[in-house]
């Protein structure tokens, strides 16, 4: 069973490094049923609103990269906003300034911007773009970065099949995760003002999943796209998914009754070094 599994995670691995066509991602984001599950959701309401309250009070100017449907853009009540996205689809609700542009090539003069949000975009960046992005927003400069991120997220327990071509995927394209002390690393320049975790929840049992995997029950999307070919998800066998997932019901239960759960999401607020002055920490908390 164990070397089926490396096997598994060998090729998604295998993938992730050598498949990140942008046209097919574009296909995955560009899909409004991607975006109706944060329509009217009270939990990501809930989220936006607790990411909005670690803005500072000196901000004046926000640029928020990877905005998507502005869930979050549009709830930010500051004199300049601007919401920037690759996708068309989803920018088209955003309801202040919007540019449609990739994160890793910003076309955006450096300091113009007081603080610049990520929520839920580095994940999504496969190596080569996750670096290039990095290069970019530490290039314009600004003040202050709020980033959300999810936390610890084992990303080979939410791998859908390809129903064409058999590659194996994140349901989500998420390609990377993310520990405690990562932007330490890629934001040297910065200092931490802030970190909250959020989003509680009862993890499922990692063996079962991979169980599942085993018998070829993988996880399931109708707006799944494949990021090698741009395939649907395969569905799975019913029987097995139900048997299987009676198992991982039963562990959750278990786990409910003794309260354990983990935080979901990681929130940062970082400030520059070259600001942080001590009158400027006291204006911030």
């Amino acid at each position: 069973m164990l070397s089926v599994i490396k096997k598994q995670v060998k090729r998604f691995q295998e993938v992730e490094k050598t498949h990140y066509d942008k046209n097919i991602e574009l296909k995955y984001y560009n899909q409004k049923e991607v975006w109706e599950k944060y329509n009217n959701n009270i939990a990501e309401v809930e989220r936006a609103k607790r990411t909005i309250n670690l803005i500072p009070h000196d901000v004046m100017s926000v640029l928020d990269i990877g905005c998507g449907n502005g869930i979050i853009t549009n709830m930010i009540k500051k004199p300049f906003v601007v919401g920037l996205d690759f996708a068309k689809v989803p920018l088209a609700q955003v309801r202040t300034h919007v540019i449609l542009a990739s994160c890793d090539k910003l076309p955006i003069k450096s300091e113009k911007f007081d603080l610049i949000v990520l929520t839920e975009v580095l994940e999504h960046l496969d190596d080569e773009t996750y670096v290039a992005t990095i290069e970019e927003i530490r290039r314009l400069k600004p003040k202050y970065l709020l980033i959300t991120v999810p936390f610890e997220e084992n990303i080979e327990l939410h791998l859908c099949k390809c129903s064409v071509c058999g590659n194996l995927f994140h349901m989500s394209h998420h390609y990377r995760k993310f520990d405690d002390s990562w932007f330490y690393k890629d934001f040297p320049e910065f200092d931490l003002v802030k970190i909250e975790y959020t989003t509680y929840y009862t993890p499922r049992s990692e063996k079962l999943i991979l169980l599942k995997q085993k018998f070829g029950v993988y996880s399931y999307s109708d707006v799944a796209v494949c990021n090698k070919c741009g395939g649907h998800s395969q569905r799975p066998n019913l029987i097995l998914r139900y048997i299987l997932d009676g198992l991982i019901l039963i562990d959750i239960i278990t786990k409910k009754i003794f309260k354990i759960k983990r935080p979901y999401h990681q929130i940062v607020l970082l400030k520059r070094k070259a600001e942080s002055t001590s009158e400027n920490r006291h204006n911030v908390s």
